[in-house]
C-alpha cells in the first residue's frame, strides 16, 4: 500500500493559534483553532507588559494539532509533514540544562524597552551613525548606508526587550553567567521543546524582523549588537525556511505518530507565499489583527527612507527572497472596539452600513497603538474628529472603514515612491477584515489597481507553509503550486469612488495631524 502525503500547517498568530490539515494536493481538509490570550499588565515605569505563558501555548499547540489529526483517513498508510508559521518578535528564555523556561514569552507589543530605545535613539552614538551613514551613502550609493541614515531602535524589535528582560530576571542572569541560558523566538522554542533540547535553530524570515539581522550582509548584525551590549553568545544558528530533510522528526510520544517538520516561516511572509506572491513585484495586503503590506523585491533587499522594512521573505536552496514591508498595528482591533462600543452588532453588516451613507466630514484616526509606516508616530492618539449632534452610527462606521483603507493607501504610496516597478503589480488581499467588501472596494479605488481577494484568505499563512512544505519535498513544482491558490473575487477601481475618497483622504490627513504626538 502506497503512503499518502498530508501536511499539518500550524499558524501561531497574535490572538489565534490554528492548525490546518492539507492533503497531498494542498486541499484543505480540516481546521482547528483556539484563542491565544496574552497576559497584559503594567511595568515598573508604566510600560505595557505583554506576555504569554509558554506551557499554555504548548498545550494549545498540541490541542489543535491533535484535533486535526482526527480527520486523517482511516485504514491508509499516512506520511505526515508539518509546517509552522509564527507571530514575529515574541521571544522566551530557558534553562538549556533543565529545558524549563525562565521567562514567559515577551510579546512583540510589549513596551518594556521603550525608554531604553528612546535613550539610545537620542544618543550621540546613533546620531553619529546616522550622519556617517548619510556621508557613506553619498560616496558609495550602497543601500546599507542609506538605511543607516534613518536607523533607530524601536521597542517591537527583540534586542532591547531581551536585554531589559535579562536585567530584571536574576535567574536568567545567573544562567547566563553559567552558559546555560537559552533564547529563541517561537519557532526556535518549538524546535527546542519538540526535540527535548536536541535541536535549536532560528529561522531566517523570523530572525530578519527582530532587528538583529542585517539583510544587506545576510547575517546577524554583530556590529550593532556588540555596540549596545547584547549578549551575542545567546544567538542560535540560522536555518533556511524549508528543506527536504526535516529539521526535526517529532517523536510519537507527542501526537501518537511521527511527524516530520519541514518548514518554518514568519506569519506575514507565510501569508505572502500563501496568496501566491512568489514573483518579484507581487504585493500582499493582510488585514487581520494589524495591516501588513508586503512587496516581493526578489533577490535584493531594499533600503527605505520612509519606514518600510527590508526583510527576508524566505530562504530556499541557499537563496534569499527579500520583501519590503509596511505595517499598521490596529485593524481588527478597531472593529472589535467599535462593536463593543455599540456602533454595530454584526461585523458582517458593516460594509452595508458604510455603503448606505455618505461621509459628512467625520474622520477617524486609527491609532490605539500609534501610527506606523510611513508616519512612525508611537505617540499618536486614537479618536474621531468632526462629530456633530446629528452624526449617525453608520457614518462613524464608514469613517472607521475608510481609515483602514487610508492606512493601506499611505503604506502603498510610500512604497510606490521608492520602488521602480517595471510592471503593474499583482495585488492580493487576505485576512479577516478583507472579507469586508467596502474596504476592498476602497483599497482598489485608492491604489487604482485591481485587488484580488483570495479564497481561504483567513488561512493564507497556513496555506503558505503547506505549499512550501510540499514544494521542498517535490510534491509539486513552482508552476503547479501557483495554480493551487484561488481568487474568490477581483475588486476593480471605481473612478468616481476614487475621486471622493481622495478628497476625504486630504481632510483625514489633517485629522491625523491633530492627533500626532498627543502623548509626547
Amino acid at each position: 500500500m502506497m503512503e499518502e502525503n498530508f501536511v499539518i500547517a500550524v499558524d501561531i498568530g497574535t490572538t489565534t493559534i490554528r492548525a490546518c490539515l492539507y492533503d497531498g494536493q494542498c486541499s484543505l481538509l480540516a481546521t482547528a483553532q483556539d484563542t491565544l490570550s496574552s497576559d497584559v499588565g503594567a511595568g515598573a515605569t508604566d510600560e505595557m507588559v505583554v506576555e504569554i505563558e509558554p506551557d499554555r501555548l504548548f498545550e494549545q499547540f498540541s490541542k489543535v494539532v491533535r484535533e486535526v489529526l482526527r480527520h486523517l483517513p482511516e485504514g491508509k498508510r499516512v506520511r505526515l509533514s508539518m509546517g509552522i508559521c509564527c507571530q514575529r518578535n515574541s521571544f522566551i528564555l530557558w534553562d538549556k540544562r533543565t529545558l524549563r523556561p525562565v521567562s514567559k514569552f515577551v510579546v512583540w507589543s510589549d513596551t518594556r524597552a521603550r525608554k531604553r530605545c528612546a535613550e539610545w535613539n537620542n544618543s550621540w552614538t546613533i546620531k553619529t551613525m546616522n550622519a556617517v551613514g548619510g556621508i557613506l551613502y553619498k560616496l558609495t550609493r550602497k543601500p546599507r548606508y542609506k538605511a543607516a541614515q534613518i536607523f533607530k531602535f524601536i521597542g517591537a524589535l527583540v534586542s532591547h526587550r531581551l536585554m531589559v528582560t535579562i536585567d530584571t530576571n536574576p535567574v536568567a542572569q545567573e544562567l547566563q553567567r553559567q552558559g546555560r541560558l537559552g533564547y529563541g523566538c517561537i519557532e526556535a522554542w518549538l524546535l527546542w521543546r519538540l526535540s527535548e533540547g536536541k535541536v535549536v535553530y532560528s529561522e531566517i524570515s523570523n530572525t530578519s524582523s527582530t532587528g538583529m539581522y542585517d539583510p544587506f550582509i545576510a547575517d546577524y548584525n554583530l556590529t550593532i549588537l556588540k555596540l549596545i551590549g547584547f549578549p551575542v553568545k545567546l544567538l542560535n544558528p540560522l536555518c533556511e525556511s524549508a528543506r527536504k530533510d526535516p529539521f526535526l522528526k517529532v517523536s510519537p510520544k507527542f501526537f501518537g505518530r511521527e511527524i516530520n517538520v519541514h518548514c518554518l516561516l514568519a506569519d506575514q511572509q507565510a501569508a505572502l507565499y500563501g496568496v501566491g506572491g512568489t514573483r518579484p513585484g507581487d504585493v500582499k495586503i493582510s488585514l487581520g489583527t494589524g495591516t501588513f503590506v508586503d512587496l516581493n523585491t526578489g533577490n535584493t533587499p531594499h533600503a527605505s527612507m520612509t519606514g518600510t522594512y527590508p526583510l527576508v521573505g524566505w530562504k530556499l536552496g541557499g537563496k534569499n527572497t527579500y520583501i519590503a514591508e509596511g505595517n499598521d498595528h490596529d485593524t481588527a482591533v478597531l472593529l472589535n472596539w467599535a462593536q463593543q462600543a455599540g456602533l454595530f452588532e454584526d461585523v458582517t453588516k458593516t460594509s452595508q452600513m458604510a455603503r448606505g451613507t455618505h461621509n459628512p466630514g467625520v474622520y477617524f484616526v486609527p491609532a490605539f497603538g500609534g501610527l506606523q509606516t510611513p508616519i512612525n508616530d508611537d505617540n499618536a492618539c486614537c479618536g474621531f474628529l468632526g462629530l456633530r449632534p446629528k452624526t449617525t452610527k453608520e457614518q462613524m462606521v464608514r469613517a472607521i472603514l475608510e481609515a483602514i483603507s487610508f492606512r493601506v493607501y499611505q503604506i502603498w504610496s510610500a512604497m510606490r515612491e521608492e520602488f521602480d516597478m517595471k510592471r503593474p503589480p499583482r495585488v492580493r488581499i487576505c485576512g479577516g477584515v478583507a472579507n469586508n467588501d467596502f474596504v476592498c472596494e476602497c483599497v482598489a479605488s485608492l491604489l487604482n489597481l485591481p485587488v484580488e481577494r483570495v479564497t481561504e484568505g483567513g488561512t493564507a499563512a497556513s496555506k503558505g507553509v503547506a505549499l512550501m512544505t510540499g514544494l521542498v519535498q517535490g510534491w509539486w513544482t513552482e508552476e503547479e503550486m501557483t495554480k493551487k491558490v484561488g481568487v474568490e473575487r477581483v475588486f476593480t477601481p471605481d473612478e468616481k469612488m476614487r475621486e471622493t475618497l481622495l478628497r476625504t483622504f486630504q481632510h483625514w490627513r489633517h485629522a491625523v495631524d491633530r492627533c500626532s504626538n498627543f502623548y509626547d
